[in-house]
């Protein structure tokens, strides 16, 4: 919570400051640093990226609206950058489910069974070479008896079942997160900027800015015990302060307006 600070789409966590070439240097941040912060929430929602926050927390309440504004800026900037269109592809792939991996025919899967099931008898046999010879002799049998039952057409054949059975399983599952997939990282980026927009203004929606803090257990923590319960982006919108998570859901708005909804 010290290190962060949550505003503008995907929680406004780019916190820049200042005009010019590079926005995000008053505030410490790196490109680097905040192309992470954008591949992190695409991948996994929003959440905390670790970027500095200290010197956002210096700036009066009205800057940090400015910078809150600043910030959306630069990242519809960036989200418009062939370098984007690229870490997209990436994170995109990086998703895709892989289709299961089969070797040979589900014959062959039977008969490479048999032949470890012969190699175990063959081990089993080994183990047993020191024992007793009525007793090794009744283990003997126990294990060539089992071997044949396998073998038997019929339980072949149930063998033969479920190993077409589970490659057709494998494949439908594969398919099912491919649809997934593909509703969820789909091959332009708008749709999933407009959902990671929705998460950010449904979670700021109902920020108590007039929350007060208390001395609890060595941190501080609300007074309103439910609000502890509240989502870490919540309690990130709350300190980033009022006039910044405002100006961060204006932004927000407009965009997630200009997207289609």
């Amino acid at each position: 919570m010290k290190r962060v600070v949550v505003m503008g789409m995907l929680a406004a966590m780019w916190a820049t400051a200042g005009s010019g070439q590079d926005p995000l240097a008053p505030l410490g941040i790196t490109p680097l640093a905040a192309r992470v912060a954008v591949n992190t929430v695409l991948s996994s929602g929003l959440n905390n990226p670790g970027l500095p926050a200290a010197a956002f927390k210096l700036l009066t309440p009205a800057a940090r609206g400015q910078v809150a504004t600043a910030g959306m800026a630069w990242l519809k900037s960036y989200v418009a950058s062939p370098e984007f269109a690229t870490q997209y592809a990436q994170v995109r792939d990086s998703h895709k489910p892989r289709p299961p991996q089969f070797t040979g025919t589900p014959e062959d899967e039977v008969r490479k069974a048999d032949e470890e099931q012969k190699q175990q008898a063959e081990d089993s046999k080994k183990a047993i070479a020191s024992l007793p010879a009525e007793q090794r002799a009744q283990l003997e049998e126990s294990i060539r008896a089992m071997v044949a039952g396998m073998n038997m057409p019929e339980m072949r054949k149930v063998r033969l079942d479920a190993v077409i059975a589970d490659r057709a399983d494998r494949t439908r599952e594969h398919q099912e997160a491919l649809a997934y997939w593909t509703r969820d990282y789909p091959e332009r980026p708008a749709p999933l900027i407009a959902k990671r927009l929705r998460e950010f203004l449904a979670v700021s929606a109902d920020v108590d800015f007039a929350a007060t803090l208390t001395p609890r257990n060595g941190k501080m923590a609300f007074e309103n015990a439910a609000y502890e319960q509240k989502p870490a982006q919540w309690k990130l919108c709350y300190r980033a302060g009022k006039d910044a998570t405002a100006a961060a859901r204006a932004a927000a708005q407009a965009w997630l307006k200009e997207l289609g909804g």
